[in-house]
């Protein structure tokens, strides 16, 4: 395509925007009748996609909710956070956040963290793979770990949370969930998730303290050394180096110097 066609195209897809969510968009100018019906009709149809496409991404918050308030939720969403491209997979970055501010929702603070949760798990689908190597596992075997540095996978995510999220997200995704169990795991207090995506499967557990630090240290440390110096003392790092290279946890081991600054980690703790 060249470069004024794109433009054009670019410019069209603002002037849909624009009429679509009633932003002040310009509509074109042999706008007719035809035009308006056609606005209305994908309206309507691109909010019940957008509907579906959060029911894929939040099942959980679908489960507490049920269908029709989390539909209304949903076309609220759509006219508050409108997609800003055609990908209506990308949809709903923001539904957790907008959840935690919406002050109707307040008697149900949990709603948010279990989001938070649900947005990490989608994510996992579009992460690439792990890129680990041979060389990477005789390096970690015969270097300093003062001279190492461990990158995480990138279809890997720690979400802390306020809530039990991990147990939250089980029971509701039961055929006939255990409403006791679901009032215990509301008073649990907070809790660690760890996910991952392994060949084509999406895994969630709960961590306890000492492993939430870990992943904490890997992501910030300058150094394997300094990240072992974090570790609480009975954190089992043999056992978990065994399961992150079974899992695909680990992205690659770097050879860095000693005075290297601490990492900076591209995906949100919280």
């Amino acid at each position: 395509m060249s470069e004024p066609a794109r433009q054009r195209e670019a410019q069209r897809q603002q002037q849909l925007l624009g009429a679509l969510f009633e932003t002040g968009g310009a509509q074109p100018h042999d706008a007719s009748a035809g035009w308006q019906r056609g606005i209305a009709a994908y309206r309507a149809n691109a909010a019940a996609h957008a509907a579906d496409t959060l029911r894929a991404q939040y099942p959980t918050v679908l489960a507490m909710l049920g269908g029709e308030t989390f539909d209304a939720l949903a076309a609220a969403h759509w006219h508050a956070c409108p997609p800003t491209h055609g990908d209506l997979a990308r949809f709903g970055e923001e539904f957790a956040a907008w959840l935690r501010q919406r002050d109707d929702l307040a008697a149900w603070p949990w709603l948010a963290d279990c989001a938070r949760l649900e947005q990490a798990l989608w994510q996992l689908q579009f992460a690439p793979p792990a890129a680990l190597r041979d060389d990477d596992l005789q390096r970690l075997a015969a270097c300093d770990p003062d001279t190492l540095r461990l990158r995480l996978a990138p279809a890997t995510r720690l979400v802390e949370a306020d809530w039990a999220v991990v147990a939250l997200r089980e029971l509701h995704a039961a055929p006939e969930p255990d409403l006791q169990a679901i009032a215990q795991a509301l008073h649990a207090g907070p809790q660690a998730a760890w996910a991952w995506r392994q060949g084509f499967e999406i895994h969630c557990v709960a961590l306890d303290a000492g492993g939430a630090r870990w992943i904490h240290a890997l992501r910030t440390a300058p150094t394997l050394g300094a990240t072992l110096a974090c570790s609480d003392e009975d954190f089992d790092v043999g056992g978990w180096l065994g399961d992150a290279v079974r899992a695909g946890w680990i992205d690659g081991i770097e050879s860095v110097t000693r005075d290297a600054a601490p990492l900076e980690s591209p995906l949100p703790l919280r």
